[in-house]
């Protein structure tokens, strides 16, 4: 009995359902027109049952009327033939008042160097530069003006030719072929005379004889040893005021003529006449030379960086060079006679 009251409660169901759904549905809308005006209604495993308000074909149509609109323009003035790499101007009208696009000023065959616009903004005189011998093609431009609205021009082909010098039909003259300044028999022969020259004058200072009498000069009255009158000269220099006043060069030179002057009368050797070296060399060979040759290289080495290589010594080198020089004569002075204290100046030959 449960069983068919059961089943007779569920036919009933089944046939009152039609009349609920007709009563969801809104007055004056069939069931034919409700997919076309109705919502769309997505499936709420999908979008959590969210309401799509517009259709795909109303977005469609409004991106559409986005696009900006082209229109393609011609040039009103373009030269028909141009000069390799010589600049012309071509000239282009627009409806109204545009600007040119960065992307047009890349050429192949050109090269762009402005685009000005008069006063109304609508005639642009465009100048440019050909780079490219023959039919040359010169490529679109673009322009954008303010309400979107791009305007396109027409690509141009026009000659090229080669610039022309009007040296075609003169006669060209013949040039001398190149000189050499750099020939080796030139380089020879100037430095064979250069050795000459200076072989002929290391000779002639050599061979010049010293003058004697101004050497003498401060030794004719002075009965001293050499010894003696060498080291009171360079106390006399100490004692002015070269070093004082910074007259490095002439400190220098002084010291090293009264050291020449002892050497020259005490060994018979042209001292003056000789370079530092070639000094060193004669001394070594002279047997009674007893000095220090280390400490007379020492002293010539440091009177020759003063003299030549303006270097300013210090108080120590200056004292250390004295010291040299005062041993250098102490040790070579000349043996004293017998009967006397006082030694005789020997003519020297020079």
């Amino acid at each position: 009995m449960r069983k068919i009251i059961n089943t007779a409660a569920i036919i009933l169901l089944m046939g009152a359902l039609p009349l609920f759904a007709q009563e969801s549905v809104p007055e004056g809308v069939s069931g034919e027109e409700l997919p076309v005006e109705a919502a769309v209604v997505t499936d709420s495993a999908e979008n959590g049952g969210a309401v799509q308000d517009e259709a795909p074909g109303e977005e469609l149509a409004d991106k559409g009327s986005e696009e900006a609109e082209i229109e393609e323009i011609e040039f009103s003035s373009f030269p028909k033939e141009l000069s390799l790499a010589g600049d012309f101007s071509a000239y282009i009208t627009l409806p109204q008042r545009a600007v040119l696009d960065k992307e047009s000023y890349s050429q192949k065959d050109f090269e762009i160097l402005s685009a000005d616009s008069d006063e109304s903004g609508l005639n642009i005189e465009i100048k440019a530069v050909p780079f490219s011998l023959g039919i040359s093609t010169f490529t679109a431009l673009t322009f954008t003006a303010q309400d979107g609205t791009r305007y396109v021009s027409k690509a141009v082909n026009a000659e090229v030719k080669a610039v022309d010098t009007g040296i075609k039909d003169k006669k060209l003259l013949d040039i001398r072929s190149p000189y050499r300044p750099f020939n080796y028999w030139n380089i020879f022969w100037f430095l064979t005379i250069a050795a000459l020259l200076a072989g002929g004058y290391m000779a002639y200072m050599r061979r010049r004889p010293y003058d004697k009498a101004a050497l003498l000069k401060a030794f004719e009255e002075d009965k001293r040893p050499l010894d003696i009158i060498a080291l009171d000269r360079l106390d006399h220099l100490l004692a002015g005021n070269l070093w004082n006043e910074g007259e490095y060069k002439a400190f220098y030179v002084n010291m090293i003529d009264i050291l020449r002057d002892y050497l020259t009368l005490r060994f018979d050797v042209q001292a003056h006449n000789y370079t530092s070296r070639d000094l060193l060399r004669i001394l070594k060979k002279t047997p009674e030379f007893k000095g220090d040759i280390r400490q007379l290289d020492e002293l010539q080495r440091s009177a020759d960086y003063v003299k030549f290589a303006k270097v300013e010594p210090t108080q120590a080198q200056r004292d250390c060079d004295i010291s040299n020089m005062r041993s250098i004569i102490i040790d070579t002075r000349p043996p004293r006679l017998e009967g006397g204290s006082k030694d005789e100046i020997k003519e020297v030959e020079l």
